[in-house]
């Protein structure tokens, strides 16, 4: 070590550096690159039990490493004074040189194995042979020498074929040295810009394996200087060069060297250097060590040349917060106190799963059901403190209270039915009497962006609400400080906050959601992160930080909150999911929980020490966050050592309670001034003089900062290790003591001379000092203010972003034009160019507009429903940091989305108003006062959407309301119900009606029109307009709105303007209130088990449990699976990316296998395409199309059709079938898809064993998931996923990271349940992103990815990941893995996937392609090929062993549960239908109708009722209907649905509940409006007729469903609905539509059931015998007194007309065509439902050919 000499980083090397030191290209000492003895052949039977580990020292037939003491990660340096960055000295004389040579050229050991010549023969002969040349040694000879051990590992690339780039070379390789400046072809400098290499075409080389025969390039070294250069001439001729000075080089080489990274080429040269050294040719070696400082001078010099924020950073973030902290406003810093914290939380009881049945029954108990609610404690007696300056990590397994603690420590509220005890202060004032808000920022695990604002834009919203201090409020020194970066427009905070957390590339990218994906998770989860830290706050509080990060880049982020945090003396409280030991290790506290009880807080160093002193030690292969969440579970127990007492709950509880780390904070807590503890930790010399007291000179302190020396020392210097400047007059609190922990001398003074007189190093102090001085800083603007903004900057910063936000929802924006355009057509097309004369049909024609023209204004709004739903968590998220104030978001809302709603408005009365010819007149006035109501109508139904989705829990029930108050709205809108004729109990509901009011301004507005003031008297014809016989003073206007009760007077327009106004305001005010003071999250529900077992752990004998557990045997399933050797070959993954139309590799030349009962999992960071080959192999969500090379089945070509029946592939939760039990998944999968016949007793039989085999048997009863509901933790559902898939009796699993937000715990005993699976035989293939240390040990195998889609590893794991370390460590250059360091993480970092900006050294992937591991496993991959029937039969498709009759049984019993436990579907329709029968019965009770407007009112009676229950079933229908799609979709892909019992079970369900709702809803309503009731044949007519129409239009429905996308077929249904409302025959009669427009009528399926219900309820036999006598007695047809036997009702205001003469010749009515119209009816429903069919199979059909493609 004393030869070395640190070598001089280059600046690429420099920039990118991460935790380790890099350097590059190290050597052992002894001067070998590496050692290659090649791999060992398998002696096993089977021919690919994958590369075994060698016998001897090193596990790898790689590159050797030095065993010598002196290894070094540094490049050789000369023997000579010159001696170039560092490393060992070489060996100059001929032993050496000989000794070198025969390194250098040797045979794989598995060829030396085969051959009689031994090892030693072979290098005695080399070394011979070299001495023998030496005497006429030439440099340029010493080329291939140089480069031999690095040609013979390419030579492994060559063989493969691995890379796409070796069909393209450079023709010269050329390294040039002319006064000191190096011109390396394809490297040169320009201009001090970034090195660009270019790669030239060449041929592609023979197909055939290359050998040294092959086509050869001639290298040749001028004479001049030391230069190495390839001529390639592909004319056969050379340039003029000494021809002696010509070598010969193989093609293999050449391509090697053509594809081959720089630095690999610097390192070619380094070895050549070496050989030279070796060989006593010092001149030439000094020239070539010239060129190599020259190479890294040039790299110095192209860096490129920064500016604005990146120059200031250039240094690193912590020199630049030191360079402009004294400059920053000051940040009051948070001393925190928690005392005595108890959270109790009321928790929802589940049973299980709800029926119709348990609903019925509750119905029934009414008062006296049984309350199913629960409380349950979550924190316990919590205290503690957070200091100013230290990073506190609270940390424990699930259910533990880690997620409460940081919500009531951060002020927020935890959750409905919570209860918090206890006391929180801010520097001695309670959290709520304090502006918390402004202290401290919370970031929550869930991430809630408008998707559409891109990422700048999100942050640039968040820095105008909580940052105060902006460029324009710099001092002096400051703005010349950030010069550069104010002048290019750069706001200094924010574009820190975005390179800290690797968010700059993305900035002007969309956020995107899970719809339009345009970011990671990872990424959007670190936009959530700096959305909230872009402010300044005192505290910052982080909630699963990690959930969608992984841990390089946690390190990354939190090391620069670290520093943020240490210099401006804030504190940071987070809670991580699965920290990995780096993660760890950059706190500074540490609180442990477990069950909500503390069990250790203090300094993480101390921690491991503390509970070794209860008797609980850490394994090394347990991480520290692994082992602090498991050792006071039961699972604890592993780490108890011999000698030590085992302690429950209460135990742990108890020790910390009286340790003095716990004493310690009682004393901080409790003293009368408050104190700021800190802590430091250095090395001697310390720098300061601690002034030491007699301890029996009273209250003085222990210890005392007497002075700081001139002289810096270890804590006077600036270091991450101190969490606060010491200062002299602080006092000391502890010190470090022998064991590790901190001894707190201050309660303990006797303990200071023992630690003095050995003192420890580094030296750990923890000192105190009074928190003074804080409430000069809370005086700031930025602290004082509630909200940073003024009213108005707020409110114009927050309809800026509403108007880009609803500007960029093209799709929305389009479905309303849509709407508008179709609708408002359509409208014009009906009722075109009507005439304004003294006609009542005509006029009935306007009041038709004015009626539809409403209520698509009104139906428009509730569009906007799901989109305000989603935007909720936002607001929640941002009022809840005093981002703005709801008076100016409510008011941002409502004039962003009025001009959308004005151009919408405008469209429609331009396009109706003028093509349906409404008035002119008085100078277009009443167009005016048109517009004017229906921007009104348009607004109020939008504030009527926007007040719902504040004050309602959820979109369902928003939904229901909603229709709710349409159906009210028309129904009292005066269309189909006068005001005279409306019951008195319901008046109040037409006086308040804004429909009403706006119905009647527009009819008054039209028929006050000069076209309707003609005097009735002066009508000729007072036939078309019979209003007018007894008003013959009034005009024909006015007669027309009294006939219907309407007022005439125009002063009526303005109080019916003004209603709709006040309807505005009073939806908006309410809004207001909900936004203030409503916050709506889901309660806490759970389900017995889960309780069960929460409290379980607590009172039983834990021992006892884990003891069983341990001693279970292992599970052995019954049915065995047949065995599947997977193998892939060459694979690689193209995909075109839409958006720049160019060609992406997802996957490049990947090659593997996985045998059975072996775990195989595939490892990479983000973009490694680790997903994308777990699905090619899977078969499953890629293109087979794009995918290049081969897949083999047991050394066969992949059938996949066949391949689905024996594979398994895990899906998310969201994608499974839902209400069904965990038992009934699993025996539906292995019921459906068994290989062979199994009676039911053996499927029982085969469903118990998967359940204790997967560790689900106290689950078994439980629902895996509802609606929006979860019934299981991450876990248990992962295990019913897993459970589902073993039913099927695969032979390979496929998982796509199985660990992903699971504690690690957890994630331990999950992979200890896939290790189960493996032992049964099945392989089990899972892709993972960062394991952890004892999780991944437990794979066989693993492939390792980097990113880019290249393969770095293919080998076994070893115990804990050691081979995989092995590895690497065995390549030259590669870091040594830190001891705290999990595998994983390692892997990733020093390929270069630990983070987004960190590149890698050197090139993993070719170290691999040229590897002898590479060679090894190519072998086996050979042999796999040509093991065609040895590995197992072939897999063929086989024809199903359920029959037809059994798949159609299962399936239809999985459907009839659906519907029976899915309560909120058909629960609710038949709740809803009871509703709206029980509303019209009352306002149609006992209702006469002896008059022509009664006799209508009537008649429509049937229209709405029919109308409202079809509407409310479609609506209901399509969000079941997507779930069923998303079902069927799964299911098809695990090929277990035959399609037709899906199809036949969804109709017979949906006829089922349909029949039930239809049938209620009639017999309510017939038997209240005293309509069809007469005979039970006419009642059962009735509701047949309205059950086949709610059928046909719930079946055409799930037509328009199946067409498009949610969004886009919500709005073709209303489309649809509103075009088969206007044409059904009662808002226009068909006798006056148009005769273009007639086949809309016969194309209706309401107008066959409206002519059947109307035909029923009033048909009467007018030509029986005791009425007309079929036409014999004609007087009874005006005459009541001629047929006094005819009960047929009449007309007393039409001279007595039969009613059902007068309906049948108005709406053209038929009774004998009844039969007819259900005939038509079952052929609409057939023809829906067959449309439905065949749109499924086209789309299924379209998906496998452009999966083909």
């Amino acid at each position: 070590m004393a030869d070395f000499v640190p070598p001089r980083r280059s600046t690429s090397f420099r920039r990118n550096a991460s935790f380790r030191e890099k350097q590059i290209f190290p050597v052992s000492e002894s001067g070998d690159w590496g050692s290659s003895a090649g791999p060992r052949a398998s002696t096993d039977s089977n021919p690919i039990a994958g590369p075994r580990a060698s016998t001897d020292s090193n596990p790898f037939a790689g590159p050797r490493v030095s065993t010598d003491s002196n290894r070094i990660l540094g490049p050789i340096p000369s023997t000579d004074s010159n001696r170039i960055l560092g490393g060992s000295r070489g060996s100059s004389d001929s032993n050496s040189s000989a000794t070198a040579a025969s390194r250098r050229f040797h045979a794989p050991s598995f060829l030396l194995r085969s051959n009689s010549v031994s090892v030693a023969a072979i290098e005695q002969a080399i070394a011979a042979e070299v001495a023998n040349a030496e005497a006429s040694m030439d440099p340029s000879e010493l080329l291939p020498e140089a480069l031999g051990d690095w040609r013979h590992r390419s030579m492994g690339m060559q063989m493969l074929k691995r890379n796409q780039t070796l069909r393209s070379s450079k023709r010269s390789f050329t390294y040039r040295d002319p006064s000191s400046r190096v011109y390396v072809e394809g490297l040169v400098p320009h201009s001090g810009a970034a090195v660009a290499r270019e790669v030239q075409p060449q041929p592609q080389p023979s197909a055939d394996i290359l050998t040294l025969d092959a086509p050869r390039h001639r290298y040749f070294v001028e004479e001049d200087s030391a230069v190495l250069a390839a001529a390639g001439a592909t004319d056969g001729k050379v340039d003029e060069v000494d021809k002696d000075k010509q070598l010969d080089i193989p093609e293999d080489l050449y391509s090697a060297l053509n594809v081959a990274p720089q630095a690999t080429l610097v390192h070619l040269v380094r070895l050549y250097h070496k050989t030279l050294v070796e060989h006593g040719l010092q001149e030439d070696a000094q020239k070539i060590a010239d060129m190599l400082a020259d190479i890294e001078a040039l790299e110095e010099e192209e860096e490129e040349e920064l500016t604005g924020v990146d120059l200031l950073l250039k240094n690193g973030l912590l020199k630049y917060m030191m360079r402009i902290q004294p400059y920053l406003p000051p940040i009051p810093p948070q001393v925190v106190h928690f005392r005595n914290l108890n959270c109790t939380v009321t928790v929802q009881i589940d049973p299980g799963y709800e029926s119709i049945h348990t609903q019925i029954v509750e119905c029934a108990k009414g008062p006296f059901k049984e309350s199913k609610q629960q409380k349950i404690q979550l924190l316990k007696d919590a205290t503690g403190y957070v200091m100013p300056g230290t990073l506190t990590l609270v940390i424990g397994g699930p259910a533990c209270g880690k997620t409460v603690m940081p919500k009531i420590l951060a002020g927020r509220a935890v959750g409905p039915g919570s209860i918090v005890e206890g006391q929180v202060t801010y520097n001695g004032q309670d959290v709520h009497s304090v502006n918390y808000q402004r202290l401290v920022a919370f970031v929550e695990p869930q991430d809630y962006h408008y998707p559409s604002l891109t990422v700048r834009e999100t942050m640039e919203f968040a820095r105008d609400c909580t940052q105060y201090y902006k460029p324009k409020h710099f001092a002096k020194e400051l703005k010349e400080m950030l010069g550069d970066v104010l002048k290019t427009g750069q706001e200094p905070k924010l574009e820190t906050n975005l390179r800290m957390l690797g968010l700059k590339r993305v900035e002007q990218k969309p956020v995107g959601n899970a719809q339009i994906p345009t970011l990671t998770a990872n990424e959007i989860h670190r936009v959530s992160v700096c959305e909230m830290v872009v402010g300044t706050y005192a505290l910052y509080v982080f909630d699963s930080l990690n959930e969608a990060i992984d841990d390089a880049l946690a390190v990354d982020l939190i090391n620069a909150i670290r520093i943020f945090t240490r210099v401006r003396k804030t504190a940071v409280i987070a809670s991580l999911a699965q920290p990995s030991p780096e993660v760890v290790g950059l706190f500074d506290r540490l609180i442990v929980l477990n069950r909500g009880v503390i069990v250790y807080q203090g300094p993480r160093q101390d921690a491991l020490p503390y509970f070794e002193s209860l008797g609980y030690f850490k394994p090394n292969h347990v991480s520290i966050a692994e082992f602090l969440e498991e050792v006071a579970d039961p699972e604890g127990v592993q780490y108890l050592q011999a000698g030590f007492p085992r302690l429950n709950l209460d135990g742990f509880e108890a020790a910390y309670k009286d340790s003095d780390c716990y004493r310690d904070i009682c004393r901080v807590l409790d003293s009368p001034e408050l104190l700021q503890e800190y802590w430091m930790q250095g090395e001697h010399p310390l720098g300061v003089n601690i002034e030491r007291s007699n301890p029996a000179e009273g209250d003085k302190p222990v210890g005392r900062v007497a002075s700081i020396d001139e002289k810096p020392g270890s804590l006077t210097a600036v270091s991450m290790n101190h969490t606060d400047a010491i200062q002299t007059g602080d006092e000391l609190v502890a010190v470090g003591g022998l064991k590790g922990q901190l001894e707190y001398v201050k309660m303990q003074p006797s303990k200071l001379d023992a630690l003095c007189k050995e003192p420890t190093d580094p030296v750990r102090l923890q000192f105190e000092r009074p928190h003074r001085d804080w409430e000069e800083h809370e005086k700031y603007p930025q602290f004082r203010r509630v909200y940073v903004q003024k009213w108005w900057p707020e409110f114009w910063l927050l309809f800026k972003r509403e108007v880009a936000v609803t500007r960029r929802n093209k799709l929305g924006l389009i479905i309303r034009a849509v709407q508008v355009l179709v609708l408002g057509l359509l409208m014009g097309f009906l009722f075109f160019r009507v005439k304004r004369n003294a006609n009542q049909y005509n006029m009935g024609y306007f009041r038709g507009v004015t009626f539809v023209t409403l209520l698509d204004m009104t139906l428009f709004s509730l569009s906007q429903l799901p989109g305000l739903f989603q935007e909720r968590p936002i607001y929640y998220k941002q009022q809840g940091a005093h981002f703005f104030r709801p008076s100016t978001y409510l008011l941002a809302k409502i004039c962003g989305s009025f001009i959308f709603s004005l151009v919408e408005a405008t469209a429609w009365t331009f396009i109706v108003y003028f093509l349906t010819n409404l008035s002119l007149s008085e100078g277009g006035w009443h167009f005016w006062v048109f517009y004017a109501v229906i921007v009104l109508t348009v607004l109020h139904g939008s504030a009527m959407v926007r007040c719902l989705s504040a004050l309602l829990p959820d979109p369902a029930t928003a939904s229901g309301v909603v229709g709710l108050l349409v159906a009210i709205f028309i129904l009292f809108a005066g269309f189909l119900l006068p005001r005279h004729i409306c019951p008195k109990y319901w008046i109040w509901a037409y006086y308040i009606d804004p429909l009403q009011w706006g119905i009647t301004a527009l009819l008054i507005n039209e028929f006050n029109s000069n076209s309707y003031k003609v005097l009735c008297r002066d009508v000729a014809d007072l036939s078309k307009i019979p209003q007018c016989a007894t008003r013959l003073d009034s005009t024909i206007g006015h007669a027309y709105l009294e006939y219907l009760q309407f007022y005439t007077d125009t002063k009526w327009i303005g109080v019916g303007i003004a209603v709709i106004i006040g309807w505005i305001l009073l939806w908006t005010a309410v809004n207001y209130y909900a936004l203030v003071k409503l916050r709506h999250k889901a309660q806490f529900v759970v389900t017995p088990a889960a309780v069960a077992a929460f409290t379980h752990r607590r009172i039983v004998d834990e021992e006892q449990d884990v003891e069983l557990a341990s001693n279970a045997p292992p599970v052995k399933l019954s049915l065995s699976a047949i065995p599947v050797t997977l193998s892939w070959h060459e694979l690689s993954y193209n995909f075109i990316a839409p958006t720049i139309r160019k060609e992406i590799s997802i996957l490049q030349y990947i090659s593997g296998w996985a045998s059975p009962g072996e775990m195989v999992a595939i490892l990479g960071g983000a973009g490694s395409g680790k997903t994308t080959l777990l699905n090619c192999l899977a078969g499953r969500k890629v293109i087979p199309g794009r995918i290049s090379g081969q897949i083999l089945v047991n050394g066969y070509p992949r059938n996949q059709a066949a391949f689905a029946r024996v594979a398994g592939y895990v899906d998310p939760i969201e994608g499974y079938q839902q209400f069904v039990t965990v038992r009934e998944a699993v025996t539906f999968s292995a019921g459906l898809n068994a290989q062979t016949k199994l009676t039911p007793q053996e499927i029982s039989k085969f469903v118990d064993e998967i359940l204790e085999l997967m560790r689900l048997g106290g689950f078994a009863d439980t629902l895996i998931k509802s609606l929006g509901k979860n019934y299981l933790s991450v876990a248990d559902a992962r295990r019913v996923m897993i459970a589902a898939e073993l039913g099927r009796n695969p032979s390979i699993i496929f998982m796509d990271e199985p660990f992903k937000l699971l504690a690690s715990a957890v994630a331990f005993s999950f992979c200890q349940t896939l290790k189960n699976v493996a032992d049964t035989g099945r392989t089990v293939i899972a892709a993972l992103q960062m394991p952890s240390q004892r999780a991944f040990g437990q794979f066989n195998s693993v492939q390792i990815l980097k990113r880019g889609g290249e393969l770095v590893y293919f080998g076994a794991v070893g115990k804990y990941g050691e081979l995989v370390k092995a590895y690497f460590d065995s390549i030259p250059g590669t870091p040594i893995c830190p001891q705290k360091m999990s595998t994983a993480h390692y892997i990733l970092d020093i390929i270069g996937d630990g983070a987004a900006d960190r590149k890698a050294a050197k090139d993993y992937a070719f170290e691999y392609r040229t590897s002898d591991l590479a060679l090894h496993n190519h072998i086996q991959l050979q042999r796999v090929k040509r093991s065609k029937g040895k590995l197992g039969a072939e897999v063929v498709e086989m024809s199903q062993a359920v029959s037809f009759l059994t798949s159609g049984r299962y399936i239809f019993r999985v459907m009839q549960r659906y519907y029976w436990r899915n309560l909120p579907y058909s629960w609710g329709r038949i709740t809803t239908s009871i509703i709206l029968a029980v509303l019209l019965g009352s306002v149609y009770w006992d209702f006469k109708y002896d008059t022509v407007l009664r006799t209508n009112i009537r008649a429509s009676s049937l229209y709405i009722t029919t109308l409202l229950l079809a509407i409310t079933n479609i609506n209901a229908a399509l969000p079941q209907f997507l779930v069923q799609r998303q079902s069927y979709v799964q299911e098809k892909a695990r090929a277990r649905y035959f399609f037709f019992w899906y199809a036949f079970s969804f109709s017979v369900s949906e006829f089922e509940y349909l029949a039930v709702s239809t049938f209620l809803n009639s017999l309510i309503f017939c038997l209240m409006a005293q309509m069809a009731v007469d005979t039970a044949a006419n009642f059962f007519l009735f509701w047949f007729v309205v059950l086949l129409l709610t059928i046909a239009l719930t079946f055409m429905g799930i037509v328009i469903a199946s067409v498009g996308v949610p969004q886009i077929s919500s709005v073709l249904v209303t489309i649809v609905i509103g075009a088969l409302t206007s044409t059904s025959g009662v808002v226009i009669p068909k006798l006056v539509l148009h005769p273009q427009g007639v086949w809309l009528y016969w194309i209706n399926p309401i107008q066959y059931a409206l002519n059947s219900l109307t035909s029923i309820a009033f048909y009467c036999d007018v030509n029986s015998s005791d009425c007309m006598d079929s036409g014999r007695n004609p007087s009874c047809l005006t005459n009541q007194l001629a047929c006094p036997r005819c009960d047929c009702h009449r007309l007393r205001d039409s001279n007595n007309m039969f009613v059902w003469s007068r309906l049948k010749a108005t709406r053209t009515l038929d009774h004998g065509r009844i039969g007819y119209d259900i005939l038509a009816l079952v052929c609409f429903a057939l023809l829906f439902r067959t449309m439905t069919v065949f749109i499924w199979r086209y789309r299924d059909a379209k998906a496998e050919k452009s999966k083909g493609a």
